[in-house]
């Protein structure tokens, strides 16, 4: 299905969000950004309120990711048995009652509310993909790509700090009920558009998926192996971002709101996602991908070796940040590019374990990290992995 607006009448505004499009999937998207980016800091600043250790910490978040991962294999069955607009519903509520699980500030609810939001962002990340790949074309991936995370940034630059100030200023629960607000309002807008499945794709989901079968088909694809480590290290890097660094200025007396502000921060980079675009229509994306990860590499690195001066590491993952934006707005591209349409819902579940994983595993080595070392050591550790995905991302074809 094409990207253009269909031709009627009405204002040009009115058709650009109720028509499939960029615009609309940008607004969706924006939309779950803020729902999630309002209580995306808060949700490890309170876990180690709760815990008082950054190992424990990263333990947590390390079961969570292990329930993430196993959700995301279920999300095929959920679609072929009640359909992708109930599957997709379904993830929305979800952040919604994790926003009000996380307004308890008990250890019960913490937990409740990350389980919640790893199911939600499953469902609403894989459901959200095959409508995008059904109604963007191909060629067109670079152009929205890009306009849907810059829509999505004022939600990413706004969300992590006013939510925690919020949470430190006003009280515990008015940011998590403004983050169900937009959840509500996400559903609402959902419904407005009626979004109907690609018949082919549609078609796809009726034979009962195996989750065995289904990777194996794609490790045998190398293409398909290559679009899932790119967003996958990218991922990486994130996690470690919206996680470390704040709890790193909270040990270095600066307070949870510097941590929160240094999150919006490096979101407002996806401001500048736009003008990446144009680069990649000359150069294509294989060069601005290797170019994030070796500057990811050098400044993460960097931070973990400036331990004694908080605002100088701090300055220096935010520069990183600009480097992961970079690989936002075409990290997913060649996988989008790769995936043969008829394999788009079993293999976006196998593609989507990149967010689970990059949550896991990371987080698991980070506990035995921290059992013996100091924060610094993630901090280097996530440096030196970027510069493996600097090497790994040389595979990319040059013409793509």
């Amino acid at each position: 299905m094409p990207t253009d607006i269909p031709s009627g009448t009405g204002p040009m505004w009115l058709r650009a969000v109720s028509r499939p499009g960029a615009i609309v999937f940008a607004i969706m998207f924006t939309l779950e950004s803020f729902a999630r980016g309002l209580i995306a800091t808060i949700i490890p600043l309170q876990a180690y309120a709760l815990l008082q250790h950054a190992r424990d910490v990263s333990i947590l978040y390390t079961a969570v990711g292990l329930v993430g991962l196993a959700s995301s294999f279920g999300i095929p069955f959920l679609i072929r048995r009640f359909k992708r607009r109930w599957v997709y519903t379904a993830g929305a509520a979800a952040l919604l009652v994790a926003a009000l699980l996380l307004a308890t500030a008990t250890l019960t609810g913490q937990i409740g509310a990350m389980l919640a939001r790893a199911f939600g962002a499953a469902a609403l990340n894989i459901t959200l993909s095959l409508y995008v790949m059904d109604y963007i074309r191909r060629k067109d991936l670079v152009r929205s790509e890009p306009i849907r995370l810059m829509v999505s940034a004022a939600a990413w630059t706004i969300g992590p700090a006013f939510g925690v100030w919020l949470y430190s200023e006003v009280g515990h629960g008015v940011a998590e009920l403004l983050s169900a607000a937009s959840c509500a309002l996400l559903l609402l807008y959902f419904w407005y558009l009626r979004l109907t499945e690609n018949p082919a794709v549609a078609a796809a989901t009726r034979p009962p998926p195996n989750p065995i079968a289904t990777i194996r088909r794609f490790v045998a694809q190398p293409r398909l192996r290559l679009g899932w480590f790119v967003p996958f290290a990218r991922s990486c890097w994130w996690a470690m971002y919206f996680v470390y660094p704040p709890l790193f200025l909270v040990q270095a007396g600066k307070g949870d709101f510097a941590g929160a502000l240094l999150v919006s921060l490096g979101n407002a980079m996806l401001f500048v996602t736009p003008l990446f675009s144009r680069m990649a229509a000359r150069s294509g994306i294989r060069r601005p991908i290797i170019v994030g990860f070796i500057g990811l590499g050098v400044l993460t690195t960097a931070a973990g070796f400036m331990h004694g001066w908080p605002w100088i590491a701090a300055g220096t993952l935010l520069a990183g940040s600009a480097f992961c934006c970079l690989l936002d707005a075409f990290g997913n591209i060649p996988y989008m590019r790769a995936v043969r349409p008829l394999e788009r819902p079993q293999m976006t579940t196998v593609f989507r374990t990149y967010i689970d994983l990059s949550d896991l595993m990371p987080q698991a080595f980070y506990s035995v990290l921290l059992s013996f070392f100091d924060i610094r050591a993630v901090f280097i550790a996530c440096g030196l992995f970027m510069f493996v995905a600097a090497a790994v991302a040389l595979k990319i074809p040059k013409r793509m």
